[in-house]
């Protein structure tokens, strides 16, 4: 029997299924089916029938989270082994996000190398998210075999090309950007009902437009997609003389429904994953899919016959090597006391070694991050300010008073003319969305002009 890649598509009391089999000649043969639920055990009842009555060993079903229940957070580490970014990750997140990781579950895509570091984009799911949505399946310890989230899930299936994925559910869109292979970065609109197609409209114009301009690229073709997507915001979208491709053509074509497009991207997504084992997946701990031990009940005693002589042969190893272990050890301890001896304040007390390691790990994390962790840091505003700024103008700063939502500067300079050049090519920086003359005025002298300038950054609050 061929092997089934399953996409399904939960929103609101839909489901939507899209069924991916390889069929010969290298053609994939795609079944799609929809339908509406009222309760959880209702939706597991329909999925069994959506999928033929049943579930093989082999099928591969895959869902996704909606992005709204979803923190995401870009991390640069300077290793890329996935042991070692899983260790630090939650020291890193926790210091970034205001919650405790405790109740929720953190997944992880593989690093991308840059110029010194590695950069790793990292989500952070709420267990109950997860909790509620294996209640609609018909095996939740087994099926799905994975949960993603939105928009990360749908990147396998857009294949290499840039462009910007628009994503319409009912209650919230996404845009996102896809640039060199990687989701660059994303925008999410969400609602309690469903959503004004002018108001999607006029999300999906800013957001694009701020998109394209944090890589200084204009005109990227669209992917459109979404039950959210109606006519009317097809022809206006059409009307901008944007390029709208249908997503996955090669495979899918272009008779897919909008509203069918993500339950298809998924499964695709997952065809074309399933070996490598790169994408998220939020099937972890508690949740993690368990398999039909029955089926290999016979191995399983084999292999326990196997394990008990090799538990004995491993114990007389084991105490051989004791001693040497022992010594180790000691070893070890003396190398960590003296490593606490090097990086320590003198005269610091030896009570619990790793716990003050990472307490003085802590500490100079906050000082160094007021100097650029991350991409707004005060070291690179400033140089920010000073590749903005044209040198021909004669400029003198008095005042630099920064903080994590906007910076403000106060000089002067030769005239007004030259205080509004100074606006003009700070709001060309990407690092601002508003740059505001709040005060300029002719000095006591007369022969300047004293100025006070109001920059926020993206993502500050308006005030």
């Amino acid at each position: 029997m061929s092997k089934r890649f399953i996409g399904i598509d939960l929103e609101g009391t839909d489901i939507r299924v899209a069924i991916l089999t390889a069929a010969p000649g290298g053609k994939i043969d795609v079944e799609l089916d929809n339908r509406s639920y009222e309760t959880p055990e209702a939706a597991a009842e329909m999925i069994t029938e959506m999928l033929g009555g049943k579930i093989t060993l082999g099928d591969r079903l895959i869902t996704a989270l909606p992005c709204r229940v979803g923190l995401f957070r870009r991390l640069r580490f300077p290793f890329r082994e996935r042991s070692k970014i899983e260790a630090a990750l939650p020291l890193e997140l926790n210091a970034q996000l205001p919650i405790s990781l405790e109740e929720h579950l953190v997944s992880f895509l593989p690093p991308q190398a840059r110029e010194d570091d590695y950069e790793v984009d990292a989500v952070v799911v709420n267990k109950r998210e997860v909790d509620e949505l294996l209640t609609h399946f018909p095996n939740p310890e087994q099926n799905p075999r994975r949960i993603d989230l939105f928009p990360f899930a749908l990147l396998p299936a857009l294949g290499q090309q840039d462009g910007i994925l628009l994503y319409c559910r009912r209650l919230e869109v996404v845009v996102a950007l896809v640039y060199d292979g990687v989701i660059w970065d994303y925008r999410l609109l969400p609602g309690t009902s469903e959503l004004d197609e002018e108001e999607v409209f006029d999300f999906i114009a800013n957001q694009v437009s701020q998109l394209e301009n944090a890589i200084g690229h204009e005109g990227l073709p669209l992917w459109v997609i979404g039950a959210g997507v109606t006519e009317q915001l097809l022809i206006t979208l059409y009307k901008t003389d944007r390029t709208i491709l249908a997503p996955a053509e090669d495979i899918l074509g272009t008779d897919i429904p909008y509203e069918m497009a993500p339950a298809a991207l998924l499964a695709l997504s997952e065809m074309r994953e399933a070996k490598k084992m790169t994408q998220m997946n939020f099937r972890q701990g508690e949740f993690s899919a368990r398999g039909q031990l029955e089926i290999f009940r016979t191995k399983l005693v084999a292999v326990g016959l196997l394990s008990l002589l090799i538990i004995a042969g491993g114990a007389l190893t084991m105490h051989l090597s004791y001693l040497q272990k022992t010594r180790e050890e000691q070893r070890l301890k003396q190398q960590i006391s003296e490593v606490f001896h090097q990086v320590m304040p003198a005269n610091s007390t030896l009570v619990d070694v790793p716990l003050q390691l990472e307490g003085q790990l802590n500490d100079l994390q906050k000082q160094v991050q007021f100097f650029g962790l991350g991409n707004q840091g005060a070291a690179t505003v400033l140089q920010g300010l000073s590749s903005s700024i044209d040198q021909n103008l004669r400029v003198d700063l008095n005042e630099y008073n920064y903080n994590s939502n906007e910076v403000r500067l106060s000089g002067n300079a030769d005239s007004f003319e030259s205080v509004n050049r100074i606006a003009e090519q700070l709001k060309a920086n990407h690092l601002f969305n508003h740059v505001e003359i709040v005060n300029a005025k002719l000095a006591t002298d007369n022969s300047q002009v004293d100025f006070e300038l109001q920059l926020k950054f993206h993502g500050g609050e308006e005030q």
